[in-house]
């Protein structure tokens, strides 16, 4: 009985979806004893509509968040140091600070 229900449910959604394909929803079913099936395969359609709905409102959050992530690495990996570029900085401002402090003195001096 239940694989009965099943079937006939399978293959009235599968018309429906063939048939309103193009947004039309013409398909209507002609016995009124199926009253009960259309409502439940138009619950069905409604309930999965919304789920793909969430689905790709899901996936545009996750791409945000991938998005904002990876930038964020970004940032953080242009904001972390190498040691040799740290050092070389270091020597390169001592040099430049002590060639300063030489030209002070040689102006006192004078």
């Amino acid at each position: 009985m239940l694989e009965h229900i099943i079937s006939e449910w399978n293959r009235c959604i599968n018309k429906y979806y063939e048939i309103n394909s193009d947004g039309n929803y013409q398909y209507r079913f002609s016995n009124t004893n199926y009253n009960q099936l259309e409502s439940d395969i138009l619950g069905f359609v409604e309930a999965n509509e919304a789920l793909a709905q969430e689905q790709a409102n899901t996936s545009n959050n996750q791409l945000e968040v991938n998005k904002a992530l990876a930038q964020e690495q970004a940032n953080t990996s242009t904001m972390q140091s190498h040691p040799q570029a740290y050092y070389t900085s270091r020597k390169l401002t001592e040099i430049f600070y002590q060639d300063e402090t030489e030209g002070l003195e040689l102006a006192i001096k004078d």
